[in-house]
């Protein structure tokens, strides 16, 4: 029976989720793993300015989301800070170098 209710709320997620998305950015979802999985990680980095149309930040938020990172620009070291898996540190740091920019991972 456990297994059959999770089923099924997974699969109402899934619908949820989808109702608010494109076909081309779904894939399978559990929340549990994504709520386990997620972590706050934090860069310095060489950002100095903001734009909505810049290529680093549509390509950040393909890669993070559009809500789950932020870039202190008043801080001295620019700092970004982003809610997403631990296996999306060395894409982020990649992300930025080939835009350009420094990006390191602060402890």
């Amino acid at each position: 029976m456990k297994n059959q209710t999770h089923s099924f709320w997974t699969g109402v997620i899934n619908y949820v989720r989808a109702s608010a998305q494109s076909a081309e950015a779904l894939k399978p979802w559990d929340f549990r793993t994504e709520k386990e999985s997620k972590t706050v990680l934090v860069f310095r980095t060489s950002v100095e300015e903001y734009s909505d149309q810049s290529p680093l930040f549509i390509q950040l938020n393909e890669l993070i989301g559009a809500n789950n990172w932020t870039i202190d620009l008043e801080d001295v070291d620019k700092v970004l800070r982003a809610i997403c898996v631990e296996s999306s540190r060395d894409e982020i740091v990649t992300l930025l170098q080939q835009q350009g920019y420094l990006c390191e991972v602060l402890l």
